[in-house]
């Protein structure tokens, strides 16, 4: 069966997808007064580590000597004109809080949608009127940015944002900017190879190859009852995209995400016994609960999610359970978790992870006669935490616990996307 698209009913929702090349590198070689087109540069994320990987490379670096994200610190050449940099997450968050604050000057914040720390959409519905075409946008972005900050911008325009992103991914990432119409996608993106099409990683590619497919044109081909078969509702979707359809909206809530839940985990520098874990799950139990209050939201249901060391055959245990009342303090969920963690294994554990879903306003938070006076002190306390940690900083105060020899907290303090600030 194949489907009809008239893309007369389609809406162009004008959407920019903006990425700025070479992100971490371009940074670091502003931040020295060098060059970023001569200049190379390669940042890594520990120096101390021959087998670190690197996190960034600038242009000048990829095309004299192929090091791009994903090498390692060893095949660096020893080269005196190289420049090898430890990452530092915190500059690099600072600079992509200055590209949206840009953004926000051509499109309202519930225009914009972050996709990562290098790269956003936005749509420019509405503001015609303000600041011209979509193209006179994107020109005019590109321009601020490197006026402002010396960032180099690579945008993406499409009718929604699977078209700005592959159109982008594909051809503006060398042009600068690219532009594409519903009318265009068969000549220009039916011919490229499944693995440049957005969504599809290497083990897609191989089923979709075993199938006989290997450019986007062949998945639009293909029948559709083929395909849901093989991926189900993924399937539909895969035909949709190559047909250049794609419904997601372009304008969101900033709370809609944070509705849906919370979650943290870290993986282990090493075996961790139940006891050790303990100290884990509490610290990040803190962390949660404070984003939490943040937000002014409250959790019924806990998750504990442990995955355990290669060196057993058990690999994971995943156990989830939901209160009878929502909250947003700390004392509640560990009592859930330490119950949780015993009906596990006691396998060693690797890796931890929590998250707090089923979310509520917290004016839902239901208390009893008794447990009032208690939560409140517990609450006052939990305020003030959060008040000395937002102003002074994560490590400004912290439990006792998290200075043993399992605490995890201080080390985790200092980083940023698990990267040194």
């Amino acid at each position: 069966m194949q489907i009809q698209i008239d893309y007369t009913k389609l809406p162009d929702n004008k959407v920019i997808c903006a990425d700025a090349k070479s992100f971490f590198a371009t940074v670091e070689i502003v931040s020295r007064g060098l060059d970023p087109m001569k200049t190379m540069l390669a940042v890594v994320g520990d120096l101390s580590r021959r087998g670190s990987v690197v996190l960034a490379s600038s242009h000048a670096l990829k095309e004299r000597y192929q090091i791009k994200t994903g090498s390692r610190l060893f095949e660096i050449p020893n080269d005196r004109n190289i420049h090898v940099v430890q990452a530092r997450m915190g500059l690099y968050i600072d600079q992509s809080m200055k590209i949206l604050e840009i953004v926000n000057r051509f499109a309202p914040i519930e225009a914009i949608q972050p996709y990562s720390i290098d790269e956003l959409f936005f749509t420019t519905l509405g503001t015609e009127r303000l600041f011209g075409s979509t193209y006179d946008v994107a020109m005019s972005l590109k321009k601020t940015v490197y006026r402002e900050l010396g960032l180099l911008l690579a945008v993406g325009i499409g009718p929604n944002k699977f078209l700005a992103k592959v159109i982008l991914d594909n051809y503006g990432k060398k042009t600068g900017v690219s532009e594409i119409t519903y009318s265009q996608i068969q000549k220009t993106l039916w011919p490229l190879d499944i693995i440049n099409i957005w969504g599809i990683g290497v083990r897609m590619q191989k089923r979709l190859n075993s199938m006989g497919i290997y450019k986007l044109g062949d998945i639009a081909k293909a029948p559709l009852a083929n395909l849901k078969r093989q991926f189900g509702v993924i399937g539909e979707q895969l035909y949709m995209h190559a047909w250049g359809v794609d419904l997601s909206p372009v304008f969101v809530d900033p709370l809609v995400e944070i509705r849906k839940g919370v979650g943290s985990g870290i993986t282990l520098m090493r075996d961790y016994k139940k006891h050790e874990a303990r100290t884990v799950i509490i610290e990040l139990t803190d962390h949660l609960t404070a984003k939490l209050r943040r937000y002014k939201v409250a959790a019924y249901t806990v998750t504990l999610s442990l995955r355990y060391s290669h060196n057993v055959s058990l690999r994971s245990y995943h156990k989830a359970h939901t209160m009878y009342a929502a909250n947003n303090l700390t004392s509640p969920f560990l009592d859930v978790l330490e119950k949780l963690l015993e009906q596990g294994t006691d396998a060693p554990i690797r890796h931890i992870g929590i998250s707090f879903t089923n979310l509520v306003d917290e004016s839902a938070i239901q208390l009893d006669l008794f447990d009032r006076e208690r939560h409140m002190q517990q609450l006052r306390l939990s305020r003030t935490v959060d008040y000395i940690t937002q102003k002074y900083g994560s490590n400004a105060i912290y439990r006792a616990l998290s200075i043993t020899a399992a605490g995890t907290w201080l080390d985790r303090g200092h980083k940023i996307g698990g990267h040194y600030e």
